[in-house]
């Protein structure tokens, strides 16, 4: 069984990253992030290289397994109820209650970000305010 969660992006189509080594968030497009030539990030505040599911965020994270979590609690309900129709009558009694769905966590959009062009690259990204004025690492080449 497979299930698909879509990342939300933020209002103009950026998904929301962060640094697995300096905890920095940045965003950048949808389009760039998903292309499959993308393995690697580096980034944009310390320039150090990881791989790009490693540059979720926890927020994010934790969202997705409360989806997943939803998921499989409704799959389980639903089984056993059908389990419960199938043996009525016979004497056995299955007792199910709906689960009570987890909350996902609410993303919420970082209003401190701004956008940065990337000429080596031909991208654009946002960074926080305070990395703008100092050197910004391209999250695709590393070009500082």
């Amino acid at each position: 069984m497979q299930m698909k969660i879509n990342i939300p992006t933020d209002s103009e189509g950026y998904y929301s990253l962060e640094c697995p080594h300096c905890k920095e968030r940045f965003k950048a497009l949808a389009g760039d992030i998903d292309a499959e030539d993308i393995l690697e990030l580096f980034c944009p505040s310390c320039g150090l290289v990881g791989n790009s599911s490693s540059f979720l965020p926890k927020d994010v994270i934790e969202h997705a397994k409360a989806l997943a979590l939803n998921f499989m609690q409704q799959e389980i309900f639903k089984s056993f109820k059908q389990t419960s129709r199938k043996v009525k009558g016979s004497g056995i009694t299955i007792k199910t209650k709906k689960p009570k769905e987890e909350a996902p966590k609410l993303l919420t959009e970082d209003e401190d970000l701004e956008i940065v062009d990337l000429f080596c690259c031909d991208k654009k990204i946002k960074v926080n305010l305070n990395h703008k004025v100092s050197n910004v690492y391209c999250p695709f080449c590393g070009v500082n």
